[in-house]
């Protein structure tokens, strides 16, 4: 009993590291796993996000352009006044629209703050709106978001569509009539896709081309983004 007793004991202790370093190691690999699968997520989100700013700002530059045109040629008019209040109207709108974006992209509320009328009647309700500096920061904010979320936006959008082309190349290669002609798709420079093998390698460059598209979409967001709130969001000091 003394000689079998020591043995077990030591058995016990043999096994018990085997376990401590076993649950470790699996949990850090369960959580290096847990953080590449959020990190793509959060930059596919920002891919959807660069999608959404490519459409929007072509819409702000369409806006702003339109409504400054028409503002500046009716403003010495009685009419011109009611476009001027109209036109600020829109510009609330659409940067309201690049509030939601920003804060969807950076997972927090993005709020505004717009001066209102101390005095009852029309011209303290034009001087407020004409005066207040959020109108002509919004203004500002659809000139730059109509040339930094444009090519932003476009540059993610194509090189997602080119990295999607190469990857899936393997399965239309066959369809293109003049494989030569398509430079930068089928004809790569070096080499021109027609047969099979040829469409593995650009799928192959597609698969690598993956994780810059989506550097570069993190990228491209977080900029967007924090320009919004920079130009956009309440400031919180008094």
């Amino acid at each position: 009993m003394t000689i079998t007793r020591p043995q077990a004991t030591s058995g016990r202790v043999r096994d018990a590291p085997t376990d401590r370093e076993t649950v470790p190691s699996s949990t850090g690999a369960e959580r290096r796993r847990g953080r590449i699968r959020a990190w793509t997520g959060s930059a596919l989100r920002d891919v959807v996000y660069c999608g959404a700013v490519l459409a929007w700002s072509i819409a702000g530059f369409t806006i702003l352009v339109t409504g400054a045109a028409v503002t500046a040629s009716l403003l010495f008019l009685v009419v011109g006044v009611f476009v001027w209040i109209c036109f600020v109207h829109v510009l609330r709108w659409t940067t309201w629209i690049d509030r939601r974006l920003a804060g969807w992209q950076r997972h927090e509320r993005v709020p505004a703050a717009y001066r209102r009328p101390t005095d009852r009647g029309f011209i303290p309700y034009l001087q407020t709106l004409s005066a207040d500096p959020q109108t002509w920061k919004d203004m500002a904010w659809l000139g730059v978001t109509s040339i930094v979320g444009f090519a932003g936006g476009l540059a993610v959008i194509t090189a997602a569509g080119l990295a999607a082309t190469y990857v899936s190349m393997p399965l239309w290669y066959w369809a293109a009539s003049h494989p030569h002609q398509e430079y930068g798709v089928t004809n790569l420079g070096f080499r021109t896709v027609d047969t099979l093998p040829e469409a593995g390698l650009a799928a192959a460059i597609g698969l690598v081309l993956i994780p810059v598209v989506l550097l570069l979409a993190r990228w491209c967001a977080a900029t967007h983004a924090g320009l919004a709130v920079r130009m956009l969001a309440r400031d919180a000091t008094p």
